[in-house]
């Protein structure tokens, strides 16, 4: 029987090459970014393009069981902000985040592609985020118009309602999953802040557990988030695509609420080598509010789900870090 088909935008992303090398074995995938891919496997075409060129979607195969839209840009990975390159800054979330999308949608809809998985942002919800409530699927959103992520926020949000205009109007089976941060191990250990690159926090609390460094907590220790693997965004994407659903909105959580001392005091025992001598810093002043967490009781009972929890995502990040010399690679051997 021949392999089914994916097309997934975006492929040259953190999830995007996740995504596409957890699918090579049972896929052919096609995948589509601005810069080169690094995968090389048997299953895998890449062409290079940028979504907002028309051109690009004349060299795409149409022949696909499934789109998966990961392309668009935030504050990490953009090189201007609103504080330095405001218009610039503005125009690219407009550019990429919507006119790109649309232009993604259209080809979905005129080739009839039946199945389309868009990664939306979990920035739509902020104003719910506590540490109480367990987060429901269809929510209506719910935006922080402060800080640096207003813009990314509004614009997915957007391309995500034109998405599920789509799926009503043209009889595609649409998929939106609501992404918080998801947890991997990344080719570069940094993001972009202000344009600046900057180690990943979380990254920073491994790699100070690794050289004995005193691991900080901040703001309440008692805060609670869903901390989630990548291998739960491709599981769903999984079941969502070989389910029977007409579609829907999902979250890409655990339902485990991890307080932030759990967190941090679980990466001092996993990688640190001596970590009944890891001593832990307590700075309440330092605000944190991710506290997102999420109800995944209809994954569970739609899809049969079954998420990955905060142990086993430590171990897995060891044993890649470890399996990809990454301390090598990083310069943290030094």
């Amino acid at each position: 029987m021949a392999l089914k088909k994916i097309l997934i935008f975006g492929v040259t992303g953190n999830c995007g090459t996740y995504c596409a090398q957890a699918f090579l074995n049972k896929y052919k995938v096609y995948g589509v970014g601005r810069s080169e891919s690094k995968i090389s496997h048997p299953n895998m075409t890449f062409i290079k393009g940028d979504i907002r060129d028309s051109n690009l979607y004349k060299n795409l195969p149409v022949d696909v069981d499934l789109v998966i839209n990961f392309a668009g840009v935030q504050p990490s990975i953009l090189k201007t902000s609103e504080n330095t390159n405001l218009e610039a800054t503005l125009n690219s979330y407009l550019d990429i985040n919507i006119n790109g999308v649309f232009k993604i949608l259209e080809f979905v809809r005129k080739n009839k592609i039946k199945n389309y998985i868009y990664a939306t942002t979990h920035r739509d919800y902020e104003n719910y985020w506590n540490n109480e409530t367990f987060l429901k699927n269809d929510l209506p959103p719910n935006i922080n118009y402060d800080g640096d992520h207003v813009m990314y926020a509004i614009t997915k949000t957007s391309s995500k309602m034109i998405g599920d205009y789509f799926g009503r109007a043209f009889d595609m089976r649409v998929f939106n999953l609501r992404l918080p941060m998801m947890f991997l191990v990344p080719n570069s250990p940094f993001y972009l802040n202000n344009g600046k690159p900057i180690i990943m926090p979380f990254l920073k609390v491994i790699k100070n557990a690794i050289h004995g460094v005193p691991l900080q907590i901040w703001g309440d220790p008692n805060l609670v988030r869903d901390y989630v693997h990548v291998e739960n965004l491709v599981s769903l994407i999984d079941l969502c695509f070989n389910s029977t659903l007409s579609g829907g909105t999902f979250n890409v959580g655990t339902g485990e609420a991890v307080t932030t001392e759990k967190f941090i005091k679980n990466i001092g025992k996993i990688f640190s080598s001596n970590s009944e001598n890891i001593k832990y810093e307590y700075f309440p002043e330092k605000l944190t509010y991710k506290c997102a967490i999420y109800d995944i009781s209809k994954e569970k009972k739609l899809l049969g789900y079954k998420p990955i929890l905060l142990n086993e995502m430590l171990l897995r990040l060891k044993d890649e870090i470890e399996s990809k010399d990454c301390y090598k690679k990083w310069g943290w051997d030094q």
